[in-house]
């Protein structure tokens, strides 16, 4: 059986990445954080920062059916990380396009939740969107994509993130128009 991995995440790193000396742990700002005894630097562990689309379109939602290694064949709202030279923005207009082939219009910022998965924590940005060219196709690592209603949506068991689960209820609750 694995070890339980420690909560702030500071047993996925060992060596500085500045002058390759191992790691310790210090208290620093009230947390325990990684920092080299070599050269002082302080290694802190931010969150990545994710994005996803509530795509409207004739009072249905569009979600991507997944590909890959992580929860394939599961639906999710989609998006993905933002690069590091990257306005979010502009992240989220170049995930839709990868994996659905649609261009879209970003509205206003939905919701904003933390994601804690065992190997990663990251923040999530949920913008409205809307449809305004390309074609409805699934791509790079999306195996599906296709709008559904809010009254028949995957059951709770076959969407991939709690978050989206958050909020596609929160969507069913209010209604699109809430929107």
């Amino acid at each position: 059986m694995p070890p339980t991995p420690h909560p702030s995440g500071n047993d996925r790193y060992t060596h500085c990445p500045k002058c390759g000396a191992a790691l310790g742990l210090e208290v620093r700002g009230e947390r325990e954080r990684l920092v080299c005894p070599a050269c002082r630097f302080v290694f802190f562990q931010n969150p990545n920062v994710g994005v996803a689309a509530i795509v409207v379109e004739d009072g249905a939602v569009l979600l991507t059916r997944r590909g890959g290694s992580f929860r394939p064949g599961l639906w999710d709202l989609p998006g993905g990380f933002v690069e590091y030279d990257e306005d979010l923005r502009d992240a989220l207009i170049r995930e839709i396009r990868e994996e659905t082939g649609v261009d879209v219009e970003l509205d206003r910022v939905l919701e904003v939740r933390s994601n804690f998965f065992p190997e990663r924590h990251s923040v999530g940005v949920w913008f409205l969107a809307r449809c305004v060219g390309g074609t409805l196709a699934a791509g790079d690592d999306a195996v599906g994509a296709r709008f559904f209603p809010l009254d028949a949506l995957p059951p709770d068991d076959e969407i991939a993130f709690e978050t989206d689960r958050a909020v596609l209820a929160m969507l069913r609750t209010e209604g699109l128009d809430a929107s």
